[in-house]
């Protein structure tokens, strides 16, 4: 029975001693552990944070192509009713097939506008993915630390960005 008393007895310098040794051990990991990995934590905060901010600004650039883009073709648009007005106008002192080239000129104008636009929204698009991808696939290799295949990647992203 006095087996069991030394077991379930209380010692003060053991008590102590365990104590001490919690708050060695404490001081220890937050010394060699805490601080790197909060250190790691902020690096990877400011990493996402420039490339949030990067993000904004190729949308804002893209908003102020889009902004030009549509002034241009409405420039067209305008130029193409002075086209058709004009011709309207030889077309009481003309013939017929001087109005036919007047408004054949304006379509042509209006259809190649319209074609740029579209070839040059879809040029800052695929520039905007692939951008975005790039900046992703590097991320993802930063925070999974082992690499990944692009091709894949680059994949989920536009199917990501093509739901947006």
């Amino acid at each position: 029975m006095n087996e069991y008393l030394e077991l379930i007895s209380l010692n003060i310098w053991h008590i102590i001693a365990t104590i001490l040794n919690l708050l060695i051990l404490m001081w220890i990991i937050k010394k060699f552990l805490f601080k790197p990995v909060q250190k790691v934590l902020a690096e990877r905060q400011n990493q996402v944070d420039e490339i949030y901010s990067a993000a904004e600004k190729s949308a804002a650039q893209a908003e102020a192509d889009r902004k030009l883009y549509n002034e241009k073709l409405e420039g067209a648009r305008e130029e193409a009713e002075a086209i058709v007005k004009a011709a309207t106008k030889r077309a009481d002192r003309l013939s017929d097939e001087i109005i036919d080239k007047a408004k054949n000129k304006a379509e042509e104008t209006i259809r190649k506008a319209e074609n740029d636009i579209a070839q040059e929204k879809k040029k800052a698009m695929n520039e905007l993915k692939n951008e975005i991808s790039d900046i992703s696939v590097q991320i993802a290799e930063n925070v999974v630390g082992r690499e990944i295949k692009a091709e894949d990647h680059r994949e989920l992203i536009d199917d990501f960005i093509d739901k947006l």
